[in-house]
């Protein structure tokens, strides 16, 4: 039984691994220098454009959401 879940585990991973070597796309220098625009509603419906943004020398932005 162990043999057939160590296989099991081995193969799932394997085939994540395999999965995960999409295409992928070249991107310059020229394009990460740039924000691009966008004007959203934050979780306080305040409207937020990336006009926050702008001075800064370096941006680093984490989105994320759960549901």
């Amino acid at each position: 039984m162990k043999k057939i879940i160590s296989f099991m585990l081995i193969f799932i991973i394997g085939i994540s691994v395999v999965g995960c070597g999409a295409k992928k796309e070249k991107v310059s220098l020229e394009d990460l220098k740039v924000m691009p625009k966008f004007d959203l509603k934050d979780v306080n419906d305040k409207k937020v454009n990336n006009e926050i943004f702008k001075g800064n020398k370096l941006t680093m932005i984490n989105i994320w959401a759960t549901g």
